[in-house]
């Protein structure tokens, strides 16, 4: 694993940038197609996530693709309290590629937010207007939902806090809606750009210290907050590790790491909680991250913490592409929140 590990970040200050891991940002042009600056219509995205968690909640593939039972095995709870089991992230080994599954039909487009509920182990996904669509982890469509009007219309990002049992939206105006997960009505907005100067959000992620990572599409960074958004914890550049357009991110269960990607060169990256590069950047749809399907446009992206699977959703199509593990399912819910 390269760079900081999230549990060395719980023993640094809260302002890292202040300790020297503050990189410095460059700004880019905002994404075209916009009426005002730092409001745009969001870029395509892939999507890929599905698959069941073997009994053992950890497997491995070998070369013939059969799975084979590794001998490690989680607490994972119940079926109705998937975070409820214990998980050690030393026993589980980060996922640095993904191999195709499946594409996954919506039916709508302009995929721009997305996240896995692990409270009731389901997908939802909106389109940048507010349709939404809430399916099993399996890929089948089980609801319709609206998001609220506080996170349109241009939606980008989205998560789900376990701690809060709250789902996360964000919109390219950078305000964080605090929605309920069952009814999706408004629970707060906390306006994030001006105070941080970010610029065209569109991606939005959630570590188990409950700090957020967020896509500042319009000023190419990675900005990261503590969960009230009002401290700074973090700046990274992204066109220093070779990611313009960065436009999704999603946190990697189990591991300290997230996978990103972007909308101007198609790429997919893992990097570190600092901002560092683990894997990549790779073309969404080869190797070496993400082999396999086709993804015309990537642009959100959500992980599945029982199997360890990625949906990367096509921005401008309906559709989602699954994406596993290369080397095997994992079942990483008990580490979403650290003890």
């Amino acid at each position: 694993m390269v760079g900081c590990s999230m549990r060395s970040l719980r023993l640094v200050s809260p302002t890292l940038a202040a300790a020297g891991l503050s990189i410095a940002c460059s700004t880019a042009e905002p994404r075209p197609g916009s009426d005002e600056v730092g409001s745009t219509s969001s870029d395509g995205t892939t999507l890929a996530d599905s698959t069941t968690t073997s009994e053992t909640g950890m497997s491995e593939t070998d070369t013939a693709g059969t799975q084979t039972d590794t001998g490690i095995k989680f607490d994972q709870g119940a079926p109705d309290d998937l975070a409820g089991g214990s998980c050690d992230p030393d026993l589980i080994p980060d996922t640095t590629a993904f191999s195709f599954v499946k594409t996954i039909e919506l039916g709508i487009d302009t995929l721009q937010a997305g996240f896995y509920d692990s409270t009731r182990d389901r997908v939802v996904v909106f389109s940048f207007f507010g349709e939404g669509r809430v399916l099993d982890i399996e890929g089948n469509i089980v609801d319709q939902v609206q998001a609220p009007a506080e996170a349109l219309p241009s939606l980008d990002g989205g998560a789900y806090d376990l701690a809060g049992d709250l789902a996360l939206l964000i919109n390219q105006n950078c305000d964080l809606v605090e929605v309920d997960p069952e009814t999706f009505a408004t629970k707060a907005v906390i306006p994030l750009g001006l105070a941080h100067g970010m610029s065209v959000c569109a991606g939005l992620a959630i570590d188990p210290m409950a700090n957020l990572y967020i896509a500042s599409f319009g000023t190419d960074e990675l900005v990261v907050l503590d969960r009230s958004g009002q401290v700074e914890q973090l700046r990274v550049d992204m066109l220093g590790i070779g990611m313009p357009g960065f436009d999704g991110i999603a946190e990697i269960a189990g591991s300290d790491n997230f996978l990103i990607n972007s909308t101007t060169n198609l790429t997919a990256a893992i990097i570190a909680a600092d901002g560092t590069l683990v894997a990549g950047p790779g073309l969404v749809g080869d190797l070496p991250i993400m082999g396999g399907g086709a993804v015309g446009q990537p642009d959100s992206m959500l992980t599945i913490c029982t199997n360890g699977h990625t949906w990367v959703c096509d921005a401008y199509e309906t559709s989602c592409s699954d994406f596993a593990p290369s080397d095997g399912d994992k079942m990483a819910c008990g580490c979403l929140i650290v003890g």
